[in-house]
């Protein structure tokens, strides 16, 4: 289950561009609705909230997670819950401004984490190291 720190913060990167495009697109298809009743309002809905409720509801993967094969789960190896989950997403526009600090911060952090993975106590994994991840966790102690 070892992995490069350098090959997991490519990916992560790559699943962030794809999910702003996802909310861009969103958004671009939004704003062209005229039967919007809050105009605008759906907008900031979808930038604040498109991050959290697709890893709450999609148990850990947002459509860039999704291609580049990265989950978050919590400590225990399940999905995030609710509050982590926004945390997170809160915590993205924070994160994500902040660019080379942010990436700086990632690569001290032992477990390589940027500032809302370790606020929201969550952790992005490899997707196909989480069923072993699982296995180790639930396994028996002998």
């Amino acid at each position: 289950m070892e992995v490069s720190r350098t090959s997991l913060l490519m990916k992560r990167i790559g699943a962030y561009i794809i999910d702003y495009g996802t909310i861009v697109l969103l958004g671009l298809w939004l704003a062209n609705q005229e039967t919007l009743l809050f105009a605008g309002l759906e907008l900031v809905f979808v930038y604040l909230f498109l991050y959290p409720l697709c890893e709450w509801l999609f148990k850990g993967r947002t459509p860039g997670k999704y291609v580049f094969g990265l989950t978050v789960i919590n400590g225990a190896g399940g999905p995030p819950t609710l509050v982590q989950a926004l945390i997170r997403g809160f915590m993205r526009h924070i994160d994500v401004p902040l660019g080379i600090i942010t990436i700086f911060i990632y690569t001290q952090s032992a477990r390589c984490q940027r500032i809302g993975d370790m606020l929201s106590r969550t952790y992005v994994i490899p997707s196909k190291d989480l069923a072993q991840l699982r296995a180790t966790v639930q396994a028996p102690s002998l």
